[in-house]
């Protein structure tokens, strides 16, 4: 059973270019608890904490390097993102690595192979495995067709700061201060709507709306910088 279940991991490591013999710690990495309790082998778990690591180590660094605008606030929301459980439970599932999960009889009845946490902790222990068996460029291979074009395809945009750009401008200009004043607050509770307008020596510059005071403050800002640049 054993060399079959290394037969299919070759198989599987050929999709994305990789080539090796040094197989024994991929099965473990695809061991769960279950299947080692019962027949005596080891399991994926300590090699998944070390995965855990491996994958936000290269997922910041793809980030850093293909995201140059934002800023780090909006690199780790985006990087948390990418590599939480239903992630990487859905790469796993993406990527057939589910087919390979070793499971106890148990496990398997109960649907095992379905769990996110199962599904997630083997994806991150095979990457484990991948970087202390092949090194970073077998891990950068298996993630460039699975995590890496998630990445890609999600149409996000980094965070302007238009409160902070508009008072930069003004103080190269002015000492004088921006004010923010709220100008009403509508709604039910759950579901309400704030417009901000900001002024400069009570001179109104910009408005805006916005759900919270903070969205129709940048709103208002954002108003204000389109305006002074129009000038």
């Amino acid at each position: 059973m054993m060399d079959s279940h290394k037969k299919k991991i070759q198989r599987f490591l050929k999709g994305f270019d990789i080539a090796t013999d040094r197989l024994d710690l991929l099965v473990q990495a695809l061991t769960h608890t279950s299947y080692a309790n019962e027949n005596k082998v080891d399991h994926y778990e300590r090699l998944e904490f070390l995965g855990d690591a491996v994958l936000q180590l290269y997922v910041s660094e793809y980030l850093f390097d293909n995201y140059p605008d934002f800023p780090e606030g909006e690199l780790t929301k985006l990087r948390a993102k990418h590599v939480c459980e239903a992630a990487t439970a859905d790469y796993a599932i993406s990527s057939k690595l589910d087919e390979l999960i070793l499971l106890g009889k148990g496990e398997e009845t109960m649907g095992g192979r379905a769990r996110p946490a199962i599904l997630s902790d083997s994806f991150e222990a095979f990457l484990a495995a991948l970087f202390l068996t092949i090194g970073a460029d077998g891990v950068k291979k298996v993630l460039e067709k699975t995590v890496f074009p998630h990445i890609m395809s999600d149409e996000v945009k980094p965070f302007t700061d238009h409160k902070s750009k508009l008072q930069e401008l003004v103080q190269s200009e002015s000492r004088e201060t921006l004010v923010y004043r709220l100008d009403f607050e509508e709604g039910p509770p759950h579901d309400r709507t704030f417009k901000m307008s900001v002024f400069l020596d009570e001179i109104k510059l910009g408005e805006g709306i916005g759900k919270s005071k903070k969205e129709a403050t940048q709103e208002a800002a954002k108003a204000a910088l389109s305006l002074m640049v129009r000038k």
